[in-house]
């Protein structure tokens, strides 16, 4: 599957998903920050998350945070 055939659902979960393991300390390294992990959602927004989803997800998160400077 690619592009619109994934499932909304599925398209959604892969970028909160990402933007969780990303931002969470795990035993083998630290968690990025925030903006860190916008940065990289975005650079990866087209080609391994679906660029809708990417900027409505972002745009929530700096609401939900905001003093982020991205």
């Amino acid at each position: 599957l690619k592009g619109l055939e994934i499932p909304l659902e599925a398209r959604i979960l892969v970028v909160a998903d990402s933007f969780d393991a990303m931002t969470n300390e795990r035993t083998y390294r630290k968690g990025m920050s925030n903006e860190e992990a916008i940065i990289e959602l975005k650079r990866c927004s087209g080609t391994h998350f679906d660029p809708d989803i990417v900027d409505v997800f972002v745009n929530q998160v700096l609401l939900d945070n905001e003093n982020l400077e991205v």
